[in-house]
């Protein structure tokens, strides 16, 4: 009996010592990164309505695969490439309907985006379901989030 007391509370002093966390990691907020992906979707629908690829240079991760609105497989420079060249002009473009899943250091948001615009003289109304997977990459080692869209 003596034993297993004193293997209770060794066991006791061993766990108050152990940390969940390193002491320089800020502790995780999911609503905030929610928010935070969220923002991001919104952000994309901004930049194809102004073909703004500044925003795809600096969100997107050198690594990025996607699927261009023509069904072809594309890294980060297509996209860019896409988004300069599109012979649409958006009087809108909004993200809508987002539902956000966080695992860990990935996330995905699936989205609805709706596009209304013209080309080639004629009117156009699309809505597209956007998947869109994230992978928060930490730089330079610190504990601030940096989502990045990966595929």
């Amino acid at each position: 009996m003596r034993k297993f007391a004193l293997l209770t509370a060794l066991w006791i002093v061993c766990a108050g010592v152990a940390r969940a966390q390193d002491p320089d990691e800020v502790p995780i907020n999911p609503e905030m990164q929610r928010e935070e992906l969220i923002n991001l979707e919104k952000e994309n629908a901004r930049a194809i309505k102004l073909h703004n690829v500044t925003f795809f240079k600096a969100a997107y991760s050198d690594d990025f695969h996607g699927v261009s609105r023509y069904g072809e497989t594309v890294g980060k420079l297509g996209i860019v490439r896409e988004t300069e060249s599109l012979p649409m002009e958006f009087d809108s473009v909004v993200s809508t309907d987002h539902q956000v899943r966080l695992f860990r250091d990935s996330a995905y948001v699936l989205s609805l985006r709706s596009e209304v615009g013209r080309a080639d003289g004629k009117r156009f109304y699309n809505q597209f379901r956007i998947l869109r997977l994230y992978v928060n990459t930490r730089e330079d080692g610190k504990s601030s989030h940096n989502w990045k869209p990966n595929w």
